[in-house]
């Protein structure tokens, strides 16, 4: 098996893990946050979808690369390249865990698991009308598999031996072993087509002016400012997008975001503040979506520290988080009281069969005394500045391990210091990231961060180790038995569970709003923007 090599660069992976495994803005099923009106909140918006039009979207993150082998700012890079490219097979649009047609229309799998023979649309173009052939398409997906060149996720390519164009319509992809999670792996932006021809020529300045296959172009790039995009015309989805030109202005500050799109400066804002959920459902001509993606609040144990390498401890730590509490507070009922380790997939068992975690204050100093601890210790927690429901989470939190014994001393520091010493292991407790989620919609990514040492995670820094669950997920990632896979994974997540690596302290959503005019504001299921679909109606 090949190196499931994360990124080249260290530098590289934090820049990533920052900001994509941080998340930005929504993902997954889309319902009106406590209204659950479902997708059109405007009569408005049930009537067919009008072309043209511009739309200016408050972004969290700012964009400041467009390869998308190369990220440098997580989502505020993805979600850009989601505009300008496309890949062989997507992720479906409308939110379901499925792979569906991007580049190709079709795609046979070997009995054995082994070759992926994929069968292209007919008459692809680029964004400027060049032609898009076979041959581009392969030497994208030999890019895709090259560590030196997908600097990004090269663990994403796992398995992959070659790819070849066969005729003018058909790439064919070998691979080494069975990888059940081969086409999501596709679906994502490594693996984007750009136009091999320009790119070879104009070599690093092609990224000021990428031509790509998406449903955008790019018009304007004003880094630190903003990034403008228009319509492609050659988009394989005839008829899309609807908007002729959309605008992302980079607002880091929340509350600037609410402004902005309260005062019609924007039509569109990600990540809006729980706390401001409720007002902001009273506001005319204005709506707030719930987006729903395997996200979690990560609270990463460094197993070094000899109280935290007894899993007893890790265990009495889960116990003693009134995670219902923190729900209600932090979270203002958004979120969900996880029971896995890992963000929640639908690959998961269901509470009737893996409980969710509980909150028992007794059972947690009956873990406590049965540890070599049992007169408690003292640990220290980092959590990012900045964010007021990180400091709320972290109060509660000492608090509430200080019930059984446990004395939390906090350390508020800039996210980016926090995910620095996260990767370098200078922590006792920590909350790495804003949040944690997944590239892919099944398990098999983070699975590997924590259990394998190929990935050179180191447990995903928790420094944790376990010879049968590395063996169980070995295994896992290899099977392409999806109704066998639901069983294994079962297996593995009680495991996960058992051993308590690190602690999810909350499956959470992402919240985004914008003005009630502005229709089909869909993402897909990993949190990505389906602005291809996205009509602003001319009716209030």
């Amino acid at each position: 098996m090949r190196k499931l090599l994360l990124i080249g660069a260290m530098g590289a992976l934090l820049a990533l893990l920052v900001s994509a495994c941080g998340g930005s803005s929504g993902g997954g099923t889309i319902s009106v946050a406590k209204e659950g009106e479902g997708k059109a909140v405007n009569a408005a918006c049930e009537e067919e979808p009008v072309a043209g039009g511009s739309l200016t979207y408050a972004r969290q993150l700012e964009t400041v690369t467009l390869n998308p082998r190369e990220i440098k700012n997580g989502n505020g890079d993805i979600f850009a390249d989601e505009m300008l490219y496309n890949g062989i097979v997507r992720n479906d649009p409308s939110g379901a865990d499925k792979v569906v047609p991007g580049l190709a229309e079709s795609w046979d799998i070997s009995k054995d698991g082994l070759t992926y023979t994929f069968h292209l649309q007919k008459g692809l173009k680029y964004s400027d009308g060049s032609p898009l052939t076979a041959e581009d398409i392969a030497w994208n997906l030999e890019q895709f598999r090259n560590p030196k060149i997908n600097t990004v996720l090269a663990a994403i390519a796992v398995g992959m031996e070659s790819a070849k164009a066969t005729n003018e319509n058909t790439v064919v992809v070998k691979l080494e072993h069975p990888v059940a999670a081969f086409l999501y792996n596709l679906s994502i932006y490594p693996a984007f087509i750009v136009d091999k021809e320009k790119l070879e020529q104009e070599g690093e300045a092609f990224w000021k002016h990428p031509v790509g296959t998406g449903p955008f172009r790019l018009k304007e790039f004003a880094s630190g400012s903003h990034i403008t995009f228009e319509k492609n015309p050659y988009f394989f989805e005839k008829g899309k997008p609807y908007l002729q030109t959309m605008r992302w202005n980079f607002v880091a500050n929340s509350n600037t975001r609410v402004l902005d799109l309260k005062s019609g400066e924007a039509q569109m804002a990600d990540g809006i503040p729980f706390a401001q959920v409720s007002s902001l459902q009273g506001e005319s001509g204005l709506s707030i979506q719930q987006v729903e993606l395997p996200q979690e609040v990560l609270m990463v144990t460094n197993t070094k520290v000899p109280a935290l390498a007894d899993p007893h401890v890790r265990r009495a730590l889960s116990l003693a988080i009134n995670r219902q509490q923190l729900n209600e507070a932090v979270f203002r009922g958004t979120g969900t009281v996880p029971n896995s380790v890992i963000q929640n997939f639908e690959l998961d068992a269901s509470d009737k069969e893996v409980p969710a975690f509980e909150f028992d204050v007794e059972k947690a100093k009956e873990e406590l005394a049965a540890s070599k601890f049992a007169k408690g210790f003292s640990v220290k927690l980092q959590y990012p500045a900045g964010l007021d429901y990180f400091k709320q989470m972290a109060l509660l939190v000492q608090q509430e391990m200080g019930e059984i014994g446990v004395t939390v001393k906090l350390e508020e520091l800039e996210a980016a210091t926090i995910a620095e010493k996260w990767l370098e292991g200078e922590f006792e407790l920590t909350f790495p990231f804003t949040g944690t989620s997944s590239d892919v919609p099944v398990p098999d990514e983070y699975a590997a961060f924590y259990a394998l040492p190929e990935a050179e995670l180191d447990g995903f820094k928790s420094f944790w180790t376990n010879s049968e669950i590395e063996g169980l997920v070995k295994k896992f990632i290899s099977s392409t038995d999806e109704a066998g896979r639901k069983g294994e994974w079962k297996i593995i997540q009680e495991k996960f569970n058992e051993e308590m690596p690190s602690l999810n302290v909350m499956d959470f959503p992402l919240i985004n709003g914008h003005q009630s005019n502005v229709c089909a504001t869909e993402a897909n299921g990993l949190g990505v923007d389906q602005l291809q679909e996205t009509w602003i109606s001319k009716k209030s």
